[in-house]
């Protein structure tokens, strides 16, 4: 039983590390406004647009409105299955609260820690190879349809370019491993 609850406790710090992250990228507007100071698109689309379209999509995201500027019909299909993902994510972080609060052991929660970190940062090697990856690998593996490639008539097109992504990336490992070396 021990060997269980051991197990439970890791799997749910490591999931909670990658979600909070994950968290506060997704349902917030800021980390989308940010990048918009790091590529060009949003400027192309207007910055007045292009904070219209972040609130949009993060109030989506959160299920407090819907996507209803410019967005086509194809963005909006894919953009729902992504919501659908974030909320079984969600839920995910709520069983994993729930699985931490009768599991934990302080004891064995640096060595958890650790192994999480190493994983974690272990993700910086697809990063020079970030477009194949997200192209070849990510889409394909989580999608059985080409909702998600977007092009200039699209507005995530504009304030989701994959720079966004590979940031969003770079920021997840990050924070998740400062997590793990809080806990460590």
């Amino acid at each position: 039983m021990a060997k269980i609850k051991g197990i439970l406790l890791y799997i749910s710090l490591f999931y909670l590390s990658v979600y909070i992250p994950l968290g506060l990228m997704i349902y917030f507007p800021q980390w989308y406004g940010l990048n918009c100071n790091w590529h060009n698109r949003c400027e192309i689309l207007g910055y007045d647009k292009s904070l219209k379209a972040i609130g949009e999509l993060t109030d989506f995201f959160r299920h407090r409105g819907k996507l209803a500027t410019r967005w086509t019909m194809k963005e909006k299909l894919h953009l729902a299955e992504v919501r659908g993902m974030f909320d079984k994510m969600f839920f995910g972080a709520l069983v994993s609260v729930a699985i931490l609060f009768p599991t934990f052991d302080r004891k064995p929660v640096p060595r958890y820690a650790f192994a999480n970190g190493v994983i974690i940062l272990s993700l910086i090697l697809i990063l020079p190879f970030f477009t194949h990856f997200w192209v070849e690998v990510f889409h394909p593996l989580l999608f059985d349809n080409d909702l998600w490639k977007n092009n200039p008539s699209d507005v995530s097109w504009y304030i989701m370019p994959r720079q966004f992504f590979k940031a969003s990336t770079v920021f997840l490992i990050t924070v998740c491993f400062l997590i793990n070396l809080a806990l460590w």
